[in-house]
């Protein structure tokens, strides 16, 4: 695969962002793009692994290998299809994934440690890069077109949901003869792709553009409709011969501490749905909206969407002084964002109250310092993580507004899953819910 040298003679390269004091004025992607010989020269890198780690870290089952290989050889036709085999939508990937296929990567054993940002990626193959441009080399070239079905099953499915998931299920059963329609109950479709992901990271031309090759393959799309409650469960059964559902994980992690619900602390699934309806061009009620300029911030949560929380603050024009907290024993992932404000991130931080002014308003957040440690075996929870405080670690920060990023634990119980009998368990251990 690739070059048998390529990974001795070239260094990991990534396009350069583009610059900070540029792209914090505008909701633009900040990613810029490689010329193709220098992602060729990328692509050659991939090594021939006996064992793909990084195809199986994949959660599609990327071949990844196949396609670098394609790359490097310049049969991007190839490459494409290739990459389509297992991936709808490898553009949206190419640009959002946490890229787990990077983490395994055989040459990500040679790596720095660093006290703030811990063990990262430095040599590890651009795959997500490579991913991405093969995708838009596709479009630029026209080699990304509809494809109808070769025959017609008559069989109606509704698809619930039209996030990534629900899209490319569509997709599937369009192209294999069924007649499809795809029900989301917001106004525009794509789901967490058009409400969660900021413009700066995935540009909404991108996601419109596949919507519509779904819809010239013959897919109907039905928005406004919240299915289970403005649309009966009983008529979904008697209009469609199957029913899947791609819903998501709706249903937020809650803060369970004293002051959680003062005016002030928003979940971020509520602040980034509303500001990418304002890049959008949506207008946003006095009441409803959430103004962050000139006001200072704590984020808690130390994934992607706080990171998504603090590129949208930096471009209301927060106070630059804001706080990201998280509560394992990992510091924040360095993203762009970070570069562009450089927060107060840390982590085994606990927070234990959020403190109100006279008004009822977020006024300071306080925390503590937390360790964590494994259970020893003979405990009654061996090989199990527990949370102590530091004794005389407690802290507190001035703060206007405070953003819950702390995950998700499961579909929101709103009429749909109730009606078509489907059992939710919950597991109180993992604290996440199954179907």
């Amino acid at each position: 695969m690739g070059k048998d040298t390529g990974f001795l003679e070239f260094d990991k390269e990534s396009p350069p962002l583009r610059p900070v004091d540029e792209r914090v004025r505008d909701f633009q992607e900040y990613g810029t793009f490689l010329s193709e010989e220098n992602l060729q020269r990328q692509a050659s890198r991939c090594m021939d692994c006996g064992v793909p780690f990084c195809h199986m870290g994949c959660p599609l089952g990327n071949m990844i290998p196949d396609w670098n290989d394609l790359v490097y050889r310049g049969r991007w036709k190839e490459a494409l299809a290739a990459l389509h085999s297992t991936n709808n939508f490898p553009e949206f990937t190419g640009r959002i994934c946490p890229a787990p296929c990077e983490d395994t990567c055989v040459l990500n054993e040679h790596y720095t440690l660093d006290a703030a940002e811990k063990q990262q990626k430095v040599n590890v193959v651009t795959i997500e890069e490579i991913e991405k441009h093969i995708a838009e080399r596709g479009w630029a070239e026209g080699w990304i077109q509809p494809q109808l079905p070769e025959k017609l099953t008559g069989k109606r499915i509704a698809v619930v949901g039209s996030g990534p998931a629900g899209l490319a299920a569509a997709q599937q059963l369009r192209r294999a003869g069924h007649d499809v329609t795809v029900f989301e109950k917001d106004n525009r479709i794509g789901g967490l792709l058009v409400y969660g992901i900021p413009d700066f990271k995935l540009d909404k031309k991108v996601v419109t553009r596949r919507v519509e090759q779904l819809r010239a393959e013959g897919i109907k799309f039905q928005t406004g409709v919240h299915v289970g409650v403005d649309y009966s469960v009983k008529e979904l059964r008697n209009s469609f011969d199957a029913i899947l559902l791609a819903t998501g994980a709706q249903n937020a992690r809650k803060l369970m501490v004293e002051g959680s619900d003062l005016e002030g602390v928003h979940y971020a699934m509520h602040y980034l749905p509303q500001r990418n309806c304002e890049v959008a061009g949506d207008s946003i009620s006095e009441e409803q909206k959430i103004e962050s300029g000139n006001k200072k911030a704590v984020i808690l949560g130390g994934g992607f969407t706080a990171a998504d929380c603090l590129g949208n603050l930096n471009r209301q024009g927060a106070n630059p002084n804001i706080h990201q907290f998280e509560l394992v024993d990992m510091v924040p992932r360095p993203t762009p964002v970070h570069k562009e404000v450089n927060p107060d991130c840390r982590a085994n931080i606990l927070t234990e109250k959020i403190i109100s002014d006279d008004s009822g308003r977020v006024k300071a957040l306080q925390a503590v310092c937390v360790e964590w440690t494994w259970e020893a075996k003979g405990t009654s929870a061996p090989g199990r993580m527990t949370m102590q405080r530091v004794p005389g670690s407690e802290f507190s920060v001035s703060t206007d507004l405070v953003f819950l990023a702390l995950g998700f634990l499961g579909p929101e119980l709103d009429g749909l899953l109730e009606g078509l009998g489907v059992e939710v368990e919950c597991s109180c251990r993992r604290k996440t819910f199954y179907i």
